[in-house]
């Protein structure tokens, strides 16, 4: 199951960086409906919803990322800078 996960974040960050958001959104949100607290997919979520000025759906995700893994300074920018 682990490597599915990982597979479906790597599709997802592929996606995005290839510009294709709905195909990113879409593994994002099937990573999110397995593993709710997944930070990456939550984080990586986030990061898509301030790009596409939803910055109200955006600060939840950011938050669900930094629960799960407080540790991570990236989390802390995206969600500070998306205040």
């Amino acid at each position: 199951m682990k490597q599915t996960l990982n597979h479906l974040l790597e599709k997802g960050i592929a996606a995005h960086k290839e510009g294709n958001l709905q195909k990113a959104e879409h593994f994002y949100r099937t990573v999110l409906q397995t593993y709710p607290n997944n930070p990456d997919a939550n984080h990586n979520l986030g990061v898509l919803a301030v790009y596409l000025s939803q910055t109200a759906a955006a600060l939840p995700l950011f938050l669900n990322a930094l629960q799960a893994n407080p540790n991570i300074k990236q989390y802390w920018m995206s969600y500070i800078d998306a205040l």
